[in-house]
C-alpha cells in the first residue's frame, strides 16, 4: 500500500520576498491572528475552506469597524489581506477562498494627502535648527535626502562607503559630487553595477544610482572628517551614516542608522522648526521623508533639458518597458542630474558659487571659441592670399605664353 506523504507547510522565511517585505507581512499576520479565530500560521494553512472564508469575512468586518472609527485608512484595508493571500498562495490554497465577494466589502479608496513637497526655505530652516552631539550627521542626512530624492526604504538596505563613488568631470565645471548606489546588497560594488548597466545581455537589478550635489557632498565629507578626526577608521564596509557617535569611543557598536531612527530624527528636527503641517486623516499635507522626493521629482521634471527617461531612472522608477530595455550608465545619469543641481542646491551662497563656476566655464569656452575663430580666420586669410598669388602667377604665365 502506497503511503501519501503530507505536504510541507511553506513559511514566509522560505519565500524570496525582500527582508523589509517579510517584516511587514509578519506584522500584518500577527494582527490577523490576534483579532480572528485563527490564531497561528499552521492553523491558517490547515483550516477547512468554509471556516477560512467565514473567518476572513468576520475579520474584514472587524477592520471596517476600525475604518468607521477613524482608526484606519480605507486605503489600508486591501493591504491587511495581501499577506494572508500570499501565504495561502505559497501553500497552494489561494483558490480555496472566493476573494471577489470578500473584496466587494472593501471600502472605496480615498484621495491620499501628502501631495505637497518641502520648499527650499523649509529645508534651510531644518538644517539651521540642527543641534546636539550629532549636528554634522543630521545636517549631512538632510542634504543627502534632499539631493537623492530617495524613498525612506533606502535605509532598510546597506548604505556603505563602498556604495559612495566620487563624480567629477570637465563637462560639469569640475563639480565635486558623489554617486550613491541605492537599494544595493551589502556585497554589491559600483564596478558590478556599472558592468550590469553596460551589458546588453544582462537586465539591470533593482539597485540604482542617486547623486549628491556639491553642497550635499561637502556636508557629507565634513561629517566623515569629524568621525575620522575622532579616531574612527572608515573602510568599504563602514556605514555612510552611523546610529550614534561618541568621541571617546568612536568604534563602539557601529551600526547603520536604521529606517525608524531616520524617521524619528526628522520628526524631532521638524518639531524644532516653525513649519506647520496640516493633518488630513492619518497623513500630513507634507510627508516627513517623501516631501524631499516630491521636491526632487518636481525640479527634475520642470528642467526641460533633462532627459525624461533618465530622470525616471534617477528616481528609481521602472518606467514601463523603458525600465527594462533602457539602461543608462552612471555617467549618463550624472550628466542629466547636473542640469538640476542649481535648483536642488539648498543655500543661496552655494548656488551663487555654482553660478560663478558656470560663468567662468562659459567665459573659458567663449575665449577658447574666440581663439579657434581667430585661428580659422588666419587660415582663411592665408588660403585667400595663396589663391591670389596662385591666380596672379597663372595670369603672368598666360601673358608670357602669348
Amino acid at each position: 500500500m502506497k503511503v501519501t506523504k503530507q505536504r510541507q507547510i511553506l513559511t514566509l522565511e522560505e519565500s524570496n520576498l525582500a527582508d523589509a517585505t517579510k517584516i511587514g507581512y509578519r506584522c500584518v499576520l500577527k494582527q490577523f491572528f490576534r483579532n480572528s479565530t485563527i490564531t497561528s500560521y499552521d492553523e491558517l494553512i490547515k483550516v477547512p475552506n468554509e471556516e477560512l472564508e467565514n473567518t476572513l469575512v468576520d475579520y474584514c468586518k472587524f477592520i471596517l469597524h476600525k475604518v468607521r472609527q477613524g482608526k484606519l485608512s480605507p486605503n489600508t484595508v486591501p493591504k491587511m489581506f495581501k499577506p494572508i493571500k500570499y501565504v495561502l498562495g505559497m501553500n497552494y490554497r489561494e483558490n480555496d477562498v472566493r476573494w471577489r465577494p470578500l473584496e466587494s466589502l472593501f471600502p472605496p479608496e480615498v484621495r491620499r494627502s501628502g501631495f505637497r513637497a518641502w520648499t527650499t526655505e523649509q529645508i534651510q530652516e531644518m538644517i539651521d535648527r540642527c543641534s546636539g552631539a550629532n549636528i554634522s550627521r543630521n545636517k549631512a542626512l538632510i542634504h543627502f535626502m534632499a539631493s537623492i530624492g530617495g524613498r525612506i526604504g533606502i535605509h532598510e538596505y546597506p548604505l556603505l562607503m563602498r556604495h559612495l563613488i566620487p563624480m567629477s568631470s570637465n563637462d560639469t565645471q569640475n563639480m565635486d559630487c558623489y554617486a550613491v548606489l541605492l537599494y544595493a546588497e551589502s556585497d554589491e560594488s559600483a564596478e558590478e553595477k556599472d558592468y550590469r548597466d553596460s551589458s546588453s545581455d544582462v537586465v539591470s537589478g533593482d539597485s540604482y544610482w542617486g547623486f549628491l550635489t556639491p553642497e550635499a557632498t561637502k556636508s557629507l565629507k565634513r561629517y566623515h572628517g569629524e568621525r575620522q578626526r575622532c579616531g574612527e577608521m572608515l573602510n568599504d564596509d563602514t556605514s555612510i551614516f552611523r546610529n550614534v557617535f561618541c568621541a571617546l569611543r568612536p568604534s563602539a557598536k557601529i551600526k547603520q542608522l536604521s529606517k525608524p531612527a531616520v524617521f524619528s530624527l526628522f520628526n524631532r528636527i521638524v518639531r524644532k522648526t516653525s513649519i506647520k503641517r496640516f493633518q488630513k486623516g492619518r497623513r500630513y499635507d507634507i510627508q516627513l521623508l517623501h516631501g524631499f522626493r516630491k521636491r526632487f521629482n518636481t525640479i527634475m521634471k520642470l528642467e526641460n533639458s533633462v532627459n525624461a527617461n533618465i530622470a525616471e531612472k534617477i528616481m528609481g522608477h521602472k518606467n514601463g518597458l523603458d525600465g527594462v530595455y533602457f539602461v543608462p550608465t552612471r555617467q549618463q545619469c550624472f550628466k542629466e542630474f547636473v542640469k538640476g543641481i542649481p535648483q536642488l542646491t539648498i543655500f543661496e551662497l552655494e548656488r551663487k558659487q555654482i553660478e560663478i563656476a558656470h560663468l567662468k566655464e562659459e567665459k573659458l569656452e567663449n575665449e577658447s571659441s574666440r581663439e579657434k575663430l581667430d585661428t580659422i580666420q588666419e587660415d582663411l586669410d592665408k588660403i585667400k592670399q595663396w589663391r591670389e598669388i596662385s591666380q596672379k602667377y597663372d595670369k603672368n604665365n598666360s601673358n608670357f605664353e602669348q
